[in-house]
């Protein structure tokens, strides 16, 4: 009875799985525009009365799109941006599905999401400074600071001011 369960769940996955990537072959090749055709295979979950959609239901869609032409994740990050999807799920998903992280980054700014949130943060600043003379925060080569109560900086000539 357990392995008839097994394989009635396993087959009810797998025509899941065939059906999608079908549904959104036939809206790829009706010519329907990629916030259509995401639309449609997130209809479960896009609208607001049906809830959010989850990361397995973004992972799905995007492996799902890949299957088909792994160019086409660019448009569909930016179409999945432009419908209220989060942009780092979207984005993370294009990439696991096998699009260039480069190109799905600047998709993803490019429909308004938050380039702190979807790009890599870059580095700033030289080397760090270490050693004893070196101070904390600094980048670049060390400071050595001049040796304490060798009269640096007495300025002033000797003779009190007036007042």
């Amino acid at each position: 009875m357990m392995r008839r369960t097994l394989l009635a769940l396993t087959c009810a996955g797998m025509f899941a799985f065939t059906n999608a990537h079908a549904n959104i072959s036939e809206d790829l090749s009706s010519n329907l525009s990629t916030v259509d055709v995401l639309s449609n295979a997130l209809s479960h979950c896009i609208t607001p009365d049906a809830g959010n959609c989850t990361v397995i239901d973004i992972e799905a869609l995007m492996f799902d799109v890949a299957a088909i032409d792994v160019e086409l994740l660019d448009s569909f990050v930016t179409a999945g941006i432009e419908s209220g999807l989060d942009a780092i799920t979207v984005v993370e998903a294009a990439i696991k599905a096998g699009a260039n992280p480069e190109a799905v980054t600047q998709a993803a700014i490019l429909a308004g999401a938050d380039p702190t949130d979807v790009a890599a943060a870059t580095a700033a600043g030289g080397p760090t400074a270490t050693g004893p003379n070196a101070i904390p925060g600094q980048t670049g080569t060390t400071v050595s600071p001049p040796p304490f109560g060798n009269n640096a900086g007495s300025g002033g000539g000797g003779n009190p001011s007036p007042t």
